[in-house]
């Protein structure tokens, strides 16, 4: 769902460029979390100005296969310091792009990328519009790949916001 949410998003809008503290009200990030190749990603919503969140994590290996699993989702609100640290990312990701220039023209790729987990969803929006990162991880950009670390880190399951 959100990966279809991600492409029909970045299919007819603008990548943004502005950052949250500019955005009129409007920051968003919308992405995967805890990629495995045993189960589902987590995924996290959350709001830059605000810093609320709302966050699935992925399940333990050991549930995931049940087919009535259904995951908690918990909301709160990050701690200043997380918060700064994925603005910090998220302004560099809007400024410089969520997709390696080279990758819009179908250019040769510098990196190779082999995963087994899936691939990650990445969408940003703020009030000057919505951008997701390609569905090629190898196309990510350095800022793309940078936020989605932040946002790895600031969810860690073992050290919960």
């Amino acid at each position: 769902m959100i990966a279809v949410l991600a492409a029909f998003l970045a299919a007819h809008q603008a990548a943004p460029s502005q950052g949250p503290a500019d955005s009129g009200g409007t920051a968003w990030i919308v992405a995967t979390l805890g990629h495995s190749e045993w189960c589902p990603a987590g995924n996290v919503r959350l709001d830059l100005e605000a810093g609320e969140y709302a966050f699935t994590p992925r399940a333990a290996r050991r549930l995931c296969e049940q087919r009535a699993l259904d995951r908690p989702v918990s909301r709160g609100r990050l701690d200043a310091e997380r918060l700064a640290a994925v603005r910090q990312a998220y302004s560099r990701a809007v400024a410089e792009g969520l997709e390696v220039p080279g990758c819009r023209f179908g250019g040769p790729r510098e990196t190779v990328i082999i995963s087994n987990g899936g691939t990650p969803v990445l969408i940003v929006t703020n009030g000057a519009g919505t951008g997701a990162a390609p569905d090629d991880l190898t196309c990510w950009s350095e800022a793309a790949h940078a936020l989605h670390d932040v946002l790895e880190s600031a969810f860690d399951a073992d050290d919960r916001p």
